[in-house]
């Protein structure tokens, strides 16, 4: 099955009009200036229980146990740790094959490889591209192992022809999407 992933702060507005119309969906809760950060976790689970949407917590075992949560995600800066006895499904994020390795010896069973395609958001970074992504998903094929970084409504496509697992994405759920968009999103998120 191909999974989609958001990263989001807070549940706003915008987002919510676009993830009331979408399905399959995962979220992962990623608010680290912990503004109303409780306040928002809840309401956050409170939604995604609603819309059947699986729910991850963000470098935090101790809320995404407290909530209940889906899961918990281990960000790229997070080296310390291991959680290999967590109930929880982990899953984490990496820049490198180092990373990748780290994240796969914290427990993690899916792991986001960052940045695939050029980004614009936060710090612009330049993209791996599809050959380092794609030589990754065959290296660590156990592993199921999703783009995150520069994804947008045109190059998806190339995610799927790859066979990639799914993707991720901070941005893409803070613009209006088009109908069109979400019809596809809800079609490759239940259909491969």
């Amino acid at each position: 099955m191909f999974k989609i992933f958001f990263y989001i702060n807070e549940l706003n507005d915008i987002q919510k009009e676009n993830l009331n119309q979408l399905k399959n969906i995962n979220i992962i809760y990623r608010n680290y200036q912990k503004t109303d950060y409780l306040s928002n976790a809840f309401k956050l689970q409170d939604y995604c229980k609603k819309r059947n949407f699986k729910l991850y917590i963000s470098n935090d075992e101790r809320l995404a146990i407290k909530l209940r949560s889906y899961g918990l995600y281990i960000p790229s800066f997070n080296n310390k740790k291991k959680y290999l006895k967590s109930s929880l499904h982990l899953i984490g994020s990496a820049h490198n094959e180092i990373e990748l390795r780290k994240k796969i010896s914290q427990g993690c069973k899916e792991i986001f490889i960052s940045p695939i395609f050029n980004t614009y958001s936060g710090s612009n970074k330049i993209g791996k591209g599809l050959n380092f992504y794609q030589n990754l998903m065959l290296k660590f094929s156990k592993i199921h192992i999703h783009a995150l970084g520069g994804i947008n409504e045109k190059n998806i496509k190339k995610i799927i022809l790859l066979k990639g697992r799914g993707f991720s994405s901070i941005s893409m759920i803070d613009k209006k999407m088009k109908k069109d968009f979400i019809s596809y999103l809800n079609l490759i998120a239940t259909n491969l």
